[in-house]
């Protein structure tokens, strides 16, 4: 099995520019604060798939360099990489190009989906071994997750994206490729999502333990 890479895209964790939908439960900072759990949960898994072995992790920022995006990229020992300019489909050509510079497989994900389990990145780099490109599909239309093999660079073309078509829209745009489709997942940004997400870690807490507390504490805040 040849090295890959998990890219994680995060966002700097700053009040009313992260989680803006959340707002009205828990206030602007409430929500970078919930967002930054988010984060802390999603590395968390990440350094796992890093122990696991043969997998080297690498972060991208939407923002210009901030105090704890920085924290983030050296308690990976990585550099923070800029997102360039543009809709989220030059953002994932860009990582794919960088990427594939060094790896055979680039599996990059975001920073929505804090519960997401292990073993759905293994089974994106396994379904790599046979497929061009692989997607997990996310409850919102999206997905959690996308990834590609031997420099094959995923077409965008008209995927509508933040909208319940840009799954299929990414499907569309690559027919003519051999493309896995992973088990669904759930990633956060409604406040409907959020009945999921405690539902889930009221019965296993340390599938997102930073998330947990930081909604243990808002609802304490709240009270």
């Amino acid at each position: 099995m040849e090295l890959a890479q998990l890219a994680v895209f995060v966002r700097p964790p700053i009040a009313g520019k992260v989680k803006t939908r959340l707002a009205g439960l828990f206030g602007d900072r409430g929500a970078a604060e919930l967002y930054h759990a988010f984060v802390e949960d999603t590395l968390r898994m990440c350094s796992r798939v890093r122990a696991a072995g043969r997998v080297d992790v690498t972060l991208w920022s939407a923002g210009p360099e901030d105090e704890i995006v920085s924290e983030w990229a050296r308690r990976l020992d990585v550099p923070a990489r800029l997102q360039p300019e543009g809709d989220l489909g030059v953002k994932l050509g860009a990582a794919f190009d960088e990427g594939f510079r060094r790896y055979e497989r680039v599996v990059i994900i975001g920073s929505d989906a804090p519960t997401l389990p292990i073993g759905l990145i293994g089974a994106a780099l396994a379904s790599l071994e046979d497929a061009s490109i692989v997607l997990g599909p996310a409850n919102d239309g999206g997905y959690y997750a996308i990834g590609a093999s031997h420099s094959v660079r995923p077409s965008f073309e008209r995927v509508r994206w933040s909208t319940s078509d840009a799954l299929q829209d990414t499907l569309t745009a690559n027919a003519h490729r051999n493309v896995a489709v992973l088990a669904p997942w759930y990633d956060i940004d409604e406040p409907e999502d959020l009945g999921i997400l405690r539902a889930h870690l009221s019965v296993d807490p340390a599938a997102a333990p930073a998330t947990a507390r930081r909604l243990a504490e808002l609802a304490s805040a709240q009270r």
